[in-house]
């Protein structure tokens, strides 16, 4: 019985070593472990709205990325220019009274990255996604709370994929 019990022991650290090993050859890297491009170092973020959440969301992403995000343009090595922001909202479906059933939500972002020589780093990029939510007419103030919460939720995946373009101009 014992000897069954240190059996299946081995057999599972043997597993999770494999599982490792084949992990860390195939490239896996964890999401935050991209880095991005040295001249980045210091950022300015040049946005037609410099204090909404789009331009809060990146300096976020840019600081845990070890980025110092600055106001001052001429100190700044890049400049992250986002050059449009779009946000859609359209009924997916409806009930056969014509109420609303179900909404998609959608953004796109178009960025681009440019050295403190006003070289172009990173072309300019596009990033979109859209997301579903269920609607109910009867409980409007909660669904109003979680359309929020799914703007603000899709926001912040599309400035993870945005960092992630960049991230992929310094490998």
């Amino acid at each position: 019985m014992r000897r069954v019990k240190t059996l299946r022991a081995v057999a599972v650290v043997s597993l999770l070593v494999c599982l490792a090993v084949m992990l860390s050859a195939c490239g896996f890297q964890l999401r935050g472990s991209a880095s991005l491009p040295g001249e980045m170092a210091v950022t300015y973020i040049q946005a037609g709205n410099p204090y909404g959440t789009l331009v809060n969301d990146f300096a976020e992403a840019l600081r845990t990325h070890k980025v110092t995000v600055t106001e001052d343009s001429q100190e700044a090595t890049a400049t992250l220019v986002i050059i449009n922001s779009t946000l859609d909202k359209d009924v997916l479906s409806v009930n056969g009274n014509g109420k609303v059933l179900e909404y998609q939500l959608s953004q796109s972002i178009q960025f681009a990255v440019k050295t403190g020589d006003n070289v172009s780093l990173l072309e300019p990029q596009q990033v979109s996604m859209s997301r579903d939510y269920l609607y109910s007419s009867t409980d409007v103030l909660s669904k109003e709370r979680e359309e929020a919460v799914v703007r603000r939720t899709l926001q912040r995946e599309l400035v993870n994929l945005a960092i992630l373009r960049m991230a992929a101009v310094a490998n």
